[in-house]
């Protein structure tokens, strides 16, 4: 029986307080490392982590290993058989993840003035966003394996690394000479080239914005099959959210941050959500390159459906702060397909059309990371034999 977790308030939650709160066991072991050797650069450990999956063993200085072989405890309500569940649900319904993913889990994040900076900042804008891409598609297989969940499974491996590439990021933006830091700035006055950080927005990866992006891979996601059609259960979602839950305990969010149903889960995105997202040039920057791959990965003949796709599966409000594309002629199409839907299953609220739309156009972003991480220096995307099939 999964333990249900700690009863979450989200609307009792100090988000402001939560701002200032990074992950003091990953800061304290990056800090060892930039005190072990005095010359280093304060961009050194990020720049490597992000050129290799596993950091290099010269690089694992004792605090780091100690890190790692402490982060990696197996909290006690994990349950098994919950998390291979919820690990069967992605896998069945990969690629309407990966329409999620394109669609709305990452733009949404792009939304999020403040916290998109970061990306900004470590320049992982336009020139690196099929890399970033094809990193975020990578990890959510990696998760997704057999056993990736497990004490000593790739899974784990994978989020320790992503959760000390964070630690990395405050280190470098809180120490590099070359980042001003401002008492007070809004995120859509920052110039796109000026290396700057306010205290305002908080600490870089702080827990509101780890906890804002855990939300985009869950009840983001669950909304968006929704509106795609596709056919899910209530113990579907609930297994998936406690492998998520597994990974935000490794990740390093705060238990207490963590929701354990859906409705809460949606209470504290709305929350989030309405405080954090707001037009920025970062944020505006990220999303052209977003849109302008999807064109890159789709047929010629989806093309035109595109910018109506974006407006379906994230609505207009978030569209309209990126500057998405105004939607076009191909907008009604989707309300006739719902209509036709209806009739054809007598008038049941799942859309079969719109699934096969969303499984269509996750079926070529998949093929596209693919495609993508098979290019330059580290290792190649690995697609796991367990999801060969769902492509």
């Amino acid at each position: 029986m999964t333990d249900t977790g700690p009863l979450l308030d989200a609307a009792s939650l100090d988000l402001d307080a939560l701002r200032g709160v990074g992950d003091p066991a990953a800061d304290t072991a990056v800090a060892a490392y930039f005190s072990d050797v005095q010359t280093r650069h304060p961009g050194e450990l990020f720049s490597k982590l992000v050129e290799h999956v596993k950091l290099p063993p010269e690089d694992q200085v004792p605090a780091i290993r100690v890190f790692f072989a402490q982060a990696s405890s197996r909290p006690a309500w994990a349950d098994d058989a919950a998390v291979a569940r919820g690990q069967e649900f992605f896998n069945r319904l990969a690629q309407h993840q990966f329409s999620a993913l394109y669609f709305a889990s990452l733009p949404n994040s792009y939304a999020a003035a403040k916290g998109v900076q970061v990306l900004r900042l470590t320049g992982r804008l336009q020139t690196d966003t099929k890399r970033r891409l094809a990193e975020t598609g990578q990890f959510l297989m990696d998760i997704a394996g057999p056993g990736a969940m497990r004490p000593g499974g790739v899974g784990i491996d994978r989020i320790l690394h992503v959760r000390l590439m964070h630690a990395a990021v405050r280190w470098m933006i809180a120490h590099d000479p070359s980042v001003a830091h401002l008492v007070d700035c809004a995120p859509s006055q920052t110039e796109q080239e000026a290396l700057q950080w306010s205290d305002s927005w908080g600490i870089p990866a702080n827990q509101e914005d780890l906890v804002g992006t855990w939300l985009t891979f869950t009840v983001v996601v669950y909304d968006v099959f929704d509106r795609s059609g596709v056919v899910y259960s209530d113990q579907d979602i609930a297994d998936h959210m406690h492998l998520w839950r597994l990974v935000g305990h490794y990740l390093g969010v705060d238990p207490e941050l963590v929701p354990v149903t859906r409705t809460v889960a949606a209470g504290l995105q709305q929350r989030i959500f309405s405080r954090q997202q707001a037009p920025c040039e970062a944020g505006k920057a990220l999303s052209v390159a977003l849109v302008e791959m999807a064109h890159e990965r789709m047929p010629f003949f989806m093309r035109p459906m595109l910018p109506s796709a974006f407006r379906h599966f994230l609505g207009d409000r978030v569209c309209d702060m990126l500057d998405m594309p105004a939607p076009n002629w191909t907008r009604p199409l989707l309300p006739i397909m719902a209509r036709v839907d209806r009739i054809l299953t007598k008038g049941e609220e799942k859309h079969p059309l719109h699934a096969r739309l969303s499984a269509f156009i996750g079926r070529h972003m998949m093929d596209g990371i693919i495609k993508e991480m098979r290019k330059g220096s580290r290792p190649a995307f690995q697609i796991p034999t367990h999801l060969a099939g769902n492509r």
